[in-house]
């Protein structure tokens, strides 16, 4: 069963209807909105770039911030397939991509920013977010 819950009030009322003598197995897909903006896009390529830096300045100097995009779509994003069609013969072949960020909702894009900051962390790179920010308000709401 599938159900779309719009509040508190309504997972409430979901979950006390539930008996107690079972087990149920819940997956919870958090949307925030349609699409990632315009802000969280700009917000990560500054982080793409900032972390080109920081590999730079430690020695990895073939690292510019397109080389860091691709590397943490691959690390955090994975790959989905996509068709192609021959404009002469009509022949439709898959092959593989990288997803593109355009395709992740705000929630899936705060997610994916969240993961690419700690990633980060964890080699030493310090992120600066801006006080003023989408994802910052995003954040703010998601942990209230």
């Amino acid at each position: 069963m599938k159900v779309l819950i719009h509040n508190q009030n309504e997972l409430i009322a979901l979950v006390s209807g539930l008996s107690s003598s079972g087990e149920y197995p819940i997956k919870i897909d958090y949307k925030v909105g349609v699409n990632r903006t315009i802000s969280q896009n700009a917000l990560s390529h500054v982080i793409y770039s900032d972390i080109a830096k920081y590999l730079i300045s430690k020695g990895r100097a073939d690292w510019d911030s397109s080389m860091v995009k691709k590397s943490l779509k691959n690390k955090f994003l994975g790959w989905s397939k996509e068709s192609y069609t021959d404009i002469l013969t009509g022949e439709i072949t898959e092959r593989e991509v990288l997803r593109h960020t355009a395709d992740l909702d705000k929630g899936e894009m705060t997610f994916y920013i969240t993961q690419v900051i700690e990633w980060a962390e964890s080699i030493g790179c310090q992120i600066k977010i801006p006080a003023t920010c989408e994802y910052r308000n995003l954040m703010e709401i998601q942990n209230k």
